[in-house]
C-alpha cells in the first residue's frame, strides 16, 4: 500500500481442537497477543479464526472484514504444512490487501525458549529429542530440523527430531531407539491435545509441557507478525510503539 493504514485487521488463525484445555490455551494466547500489541501503531484489530475443527473458519472471517481495509493472517502454528501452504494461502489470495505471516518455524527466540526448558533436565545426559506434530511437506520438516540444529548449538549437544504423525521418525520409534539411555522429549506442540497426550505415553524419562502458556511464545508470534506487517508496507520499523 502507498501509505501506512490507520487500522490493520489481524486474524489469529489456529488449527482448532476438541480439547477444552487446548481451546483455553489458544484463547489465552490471543488475549496475550492483543495485550502485548496494544501500544502498536497502526492500531491492530484482532479476530479469531480456525483452519480446521472449530468455527469461525478463516474464509468466513476474512469475508466479513470491511472491504479495502488491510488484513494479516497470523497462523498460530509451529511450522508450515498443508494448512499454511493451502488453507491460509488460498484464503489470503481471495481477498485484496491481505497477507499472511509465517508460522514460528526456526525462530531463534523459540530455540532459546526451548533451551531454557531443557536446561534443568540435562544432568543424566539424556538423549534430547525435539518432538513436533509433523507434516508430509518437506518445507515444514526442514523448519523443525533447523530449529533442532539451533537448539543443539545452544545446548552444545545433539538434538534429534521426531514427529507425532505425518513424517519420520515417529516419536515412539525415536524413544525406543534410545535404548537404556534416558530420553528428554522437548515438546514443540503449541497446546494440550491428542499429540501431547501421545508424547506422555512414549516412556520418555521427561516430557516437557506444550509451548503454551508462555508469554515468550506470544512474543515469538509477534516477531512474525511485525515482519509480515513491514514486508507488506502496512507498518514501518518506526511504527511499532505508539508515542506517549
Amino acid at each position: 500500500m502507498s501509505s501506512t493504514p490507520e487500522v490493520i485487521h489481524v486474524v489469529a488463525a489456529s488449527h482448532g481442537t476438541d480439547n477444552p484445555d487446548g481451546q483455553r490455551l489458544i484463547n489465552h494466547l490471543r488475549g496475550q497477543l492483543e495485550g502485548l500489541a496494544a501500544g502498536w501503531l497502526p492500531e491492530l484489530r484482532w479476530h479469531e479464526a480456525y483452519v480446521d475443527v472449530q468455527r469461525p473458519s478463516l474464509p468466513e472471517v476474512l469475508d466479513g472484514l470491511p472491504a479495502g481495509e488491510p488484513a494479516v493472517v497470523l497462523p498460530l502454528l509451529v511450522a508450515d504444512g498443508v494448512h499454511t501452504t493451502q488453507d491460509v494461502a488460498q484464503a489470503v489470495a481471495s481477498r485484496e490487501h491481505t497477507v499472511a505471516a509465517k508460522p514460528l518455524g526456526p525462530l531463534p527466540q523459540l530455540a532459546r525458549a526451548l533451551a531454557q526448558r531443557a536446561q534443568g533436565h540435562l544432568d543424566d545426559n539424556p538423549q534430547v529429542i525435539l518432538a513436533a506434530a509433523g507434516t508430509r511437506l518437506e518445507v515444514g520438516q526442514r523448519q523443525v530440523v533447523e530449529l533442532a540444529g539451533q537448539l543443539g548449538n545452544l545446548l552444545e549437544r545433539e538434538v534429534q527430531v521426531a514427529y507425532c504423525a505425518g513424517a519420520q521418525p515417529n516419536v515412539l520409534q525415536a524413544v525406543a531407539e534410545a535404548g537404556t539411555r534416558p530420553v528428554l522429549l522437548l515438546s514443540v506442540l503449541l497446546a494440550d491435545g491428542y499429540f501431547q497426550d501421545k508424547l506422555a505415553s512414549t516412556g520418555a524419562a521427561v516430557v516437557t509441557r506444550p509451548l503454551l502458556p508462555d508469554v515468550t511464545i506470544a512474543e515469538c508470534f509477534l516477531v512474525r507478525l511485525k515482519s509480515a506487517l513491514e514486508t507488506a508496507d502496512f507498518m514501518t520499523p518506526h511504527d511499532e510503539v505508539r508515542p506517549l
